[in-house]
């Protein structure tokens, strides 16, 4: 009797241990394992969102897998299909290439894993479930409605971001609503219009070289996509000693491009605050994950269908208000602008 007393113990003792284990497995399974994709660290404004998001899922217990594609595809391909092998609750993705990046959010949905398109729309594809971005064609109406009200008459060169980048025809949209009108009215003549190349800086530089190589260097206004292909534009321009001479517009309230501002060399920039864009992205992966509801404010049509969105605001940036949005929101430094 005590022989079989014995063995019951003994068997309740690895019983209690197994169904411990068991405790613990599904304890530690319950943080949220969110994955993020993001298509470069070139670019300052990108450095800002990675950093942002870590920061804010560290606060909330969350655990965060970054993959960095560094502007090509296929590699964000391979990152996209290890952060699905990791089992991930909910994918982050920030597309290289707005129209190719469908077939990721195929992949994922294949393993029942939700998507946030974050910052630039995912096209193509009706199984997107949310994108967050800021109104990217109000962006291009901010730079359009600056750099036409500068210079309403003369010769432009016209640059667009990225072709892969649906954000890039976003922009240029907007800013066209401005800039057209005067092309139409013969006002403004467009010396160049042209892509940029994955945003390179060197290819805007080509550019810019060109247009003022065949022009004589008569140009009085220039619409740059973005904060590097401004600062590639004010190189070339700079070389024929036309720095600050001719207006130029920016975008991402990059540091180097708040120092143009103050010079003069640079008339502009769009504040788009990544702070709120990241800590928002997690915000939202925690909700989906967690099966809440997510409040959207509007809804963008990617080719085919309308994505719940999540839109937030942008601001322009000059000499004469620089300080009050850029420094005194935290966002820089006076340091910075030195």
């Amino acid at each position: 009797m005590k022989r079989l007393l014995s063995i019951l113990i003994t068997v309740l003792m690895v019983a209690t241990v197994f169904v411990g284990c068991g405790k613990d497995k599904a304890a530690s399974s319950d943080k949220i394992k969110v994955g993020l994709s993001l298509p470069t660290q070139r670019e300052e404004r990108w450095v800002r969102d990675k950093a942002k998001m870590e920061a804010v899922a560290e606060e909330m217990g969350i655990e965060l897998i970054v993959k960095v594609a560094d502007a090509n595809m296929q590699e964000q391909t391979t990152q996209v299909e290890a952060l699905l092998n990791q089992g991930i609750d909910v994918l982050i993705l920030a597309p290289h290439d707005a129209s190719a990046a469908a077939s990721l959010v195929e992949m994922a949905k294949k393993d029942d894993v939700p998507v946030i398109s974050y910052d630039r729309l995912i096209t193509g594809t009706d199984k997107l479930d949310y994108y967050l971005s800021f109104d990217n064609v109000k962006v291009g109406e901010i730079q359009g409605k600056f750099i036409s009200e500068m210079v309403s008459e003369g010769n432009y060169i016209i640059m667009s971001g990225a072709p892969t980048d649906n954000n890039a025809k976003l922009f240029k949209e907007g800013a066209m609503k401005y800039i057209q009108p005067l092309i139409d009215s013969g006002k403004i003549n467009v010396i160049a219009e042209q892509a940029v190349e994955n945003w390179v800086p060197e290819n805007a530089l080509k550019i810019v070289e060109a247009a003022l190589a065949a022009n004589d260097n008569k140009v009085d206004g220039i619409l740059a996509p973005n904060d590097g292909t401004a600062g590639a534009a004010i190189q070339a321009l700079a070389a024929q000693g036309l720095a600050g001479q001719v207006p130029i517009t920016g975008q991402d309230a990059e540091k180097s491009a708040a120092k143009r501002i103050m010079e003069g060399t640079q008339s502009m920039t769009v504040f788009k605050d990544t702070r709120d864009l990241g800590k928002a992205a997690i915000e939202i992966a925690v909700k989906i994950a967690k099966g809440e509801k997510v409040e959207t404010n509007s809804a963008v049509d990617n080719g085919v269908v309308e994505v719940p969105t999540v839109s937030l605001d942008a601001k322009v940036v000059t000499k004469d208000n620089i300080k009050e949005v850029l420094i005194d929101s935290g966002y820089m430094s006076e340091d910075d602008l030195k």
